[in-house]
C-alpha cells in the first residue's frame, strides 16, 4: 500500500509541476536583472589620489564597481596630444554621462559631444564657458563646481604681498583655457594691485612650448614676484614652474596646494579631493534622475593656506607671525 501510494503521490506531484512550468517561465520572463550603469571619467595622469576620492565616493554612495557600475576612465597624460582623442572617445561611448576632472577635460568633451550629460569637478568660470546660464540654474547639460568665486585672486595677491612686501612687479601667469578665466583673474588682480600699490603684468600660455617662453619672458621683464592663476597645463607641469621660481628668486603663489608640496612658497587652494567627491555626488544624481540643468553649480567651501617654510628660507623671506598663524597647513 505504502508503495502504491508513493506512486501515486509521485504521479501527483509530477502532474502538477508541469502545470506549474508555464507560470514560472511568465514570472522568469518579468524579472530584469540589475541595470548597471555606466558613465565616463577623464583626468590628468599622475593624480591618482583625486581618481581614489571620485571612485571612493560612489562606493560609499552604494555603487560597487563591476557589479552595478562600469567607469569608463581615461587618464590624459600632460604635454600630449592624448586629451581630443580620449575625450572623443568616452563622449562617443553609450554612457549616461562623463564626469570631466578640470575645464581642459570638459571642452574636448563638448566639442565631441555637446549633448551628453557631463559633471566638471573644478572649472574656472562655468557661466563664461557657456556650460551655464547662471549658478543656481545651469539650464543646460552641465553642473560642478566652479573654482572661481569672487575675490579668489585678490586673496592671492594680497597674500603674496603680505609674505613678501618688497614686491613690487608681480607677473600674472595664466594657463587658463576656455573663454573668462583668464579676464576675471585678470581684472580681479589690476583692481587689487592698485590698491596693494604694485604692478602686474600678465603671460598667457596654451602649450608647454608657449609656458616656457612665458616663464623666459618674465625673467627678461625683470618681474620679482609670480601670481599663478588656475590652469591644467600649469599643475601638470607644477614641478617646472616651482623649480623656475626657486631659480629666479621669485616669491610665488599658487592655485593648488601641490605647488607648495612640490617646493613652492606658498598657495591658496580648495581641497581638490573633496571637489572630486561633490563630482561623484553629483553623478549619483544624474543617475537617479536628475537633470544636470537643475543641479546648481557650487563653489568650493573653503580655501586653504598652504606656506612652505623651506621654500620661504631659500628666498631669505622671514614670514611674518601673523600670517603663518594664517596657514591651514606649514610644509617643513
Amino acid at each position: 500500500m505504502d508503495g502504491r501510494y508513493t506512486r501515486r503521490a509521485f504521479i501527483r506531484d509530477l502532474i502538477l509541476l508541469l502545470s506549474a512550468i508555464p507560470f514560472m517561465a511568465s514570472c522568469t520572463h518579468h524579472i530584469r536583472p540589475a541595470r548597471v550603469r555606466r558613465i565616463g571619467f577623464i583626468v590628468g595622469t599622475g593624480y591618482p589620489f583625486l581618481v581614489t576620492a571620485f571612485k571612493d565616493e560612489l562606493r560609499s554612495l552604494g555603487y560597487v564597481e563591476g557589479r552595478d557600475i562600469v567607469i569608463e576612465t581615461r587618464l590624459s597624460r600632460p604635454n600630449t596630444s592624448d586629451l581630443p582623442r580620449q575625450a572623443s572617445e568616452l563622449a562617443h561611448m553609450d554612457l549616461e554621462l562623463i564626469v570631466a576632472g578640470a575645464l581642459p577635460f570638459a571642452l574636448e568633451v563638448r566639442r565631441a559631444n555637446s549633448a551628453l550629460p557631463m559633471v566638471i569637478a573644478t572649472c574656472p568660470g562655468m557661466i563664461s564657458n557657456g556650460f551655464a546660464q547662471s549658478l543656481e540654474h545651469p539650464g543646460r547639460h552641465v553642473t560642478g563646481i566652479d573654482e572661481l568665486p569672487p575675490g579668489v585672486t585678490a586673496k592671492r595677491l594680497t597674500l603674496l604681498k603680505t609674505a613678501a612686501p618688497k614686491v613690487s612687479r608681480v607677473a600674472l601667469l595664466s594657463t587658463t583655457p576656455g573663454k573668462g578665466g583668464h579676464e576675471m583673474q585678470l581684472r580681479d588682480a589690476e583692481q587689487t594691485a592698485t590698491a596693494l600699490g604694485i604692478r602686474v603684468k600678465p603671460y598667457r600660455a596654451t602649450s608647454l612650448d608657449e609656458l616656457q617662453k612665458a616663464l623666459a619672458a618674465i625673467v627678461m621683464d625683470d618681474m620679482d614676484g609670480l601670481l599663478n592663476f588656475q590652469g591644467g597645463l600649469s599643475l601638470a607641469n607644477r614641478q617646472l614652474i616651482v623649480d623656475f621660481a626657486a631659480a629666479h628668486r621669485l616669491p610665488a603663489i599658487y592655485q593648488a596646494t601641490l605647488f607648495a608640496e612640490a617646493g613652492g612658497l606658498m598657495a591658496w587652494a580648495p581641497d581638490l579631493p573633496h571637489q572630486y567627491r561633490t563630482a561623484a555626488d553629483y553623478a549619483d544624481k544624474i543617475l537617479k534622475g536628475a537633470k544636470p540643468g537643475d543641479l546648481p553649480i557650487t563653489y568650493p567651501p573653503k580655501y586653504f593656506l598652504t606656506i612652505n617654510s623651506s621654500a620661504a628660507r631659500g628666498l631669505g623671506l622671514p614670514l611674518p607671525p601673523a600670517l603663518l598663524a594664517q596657514a591651514d597647513r606649514v610644509v617643513a
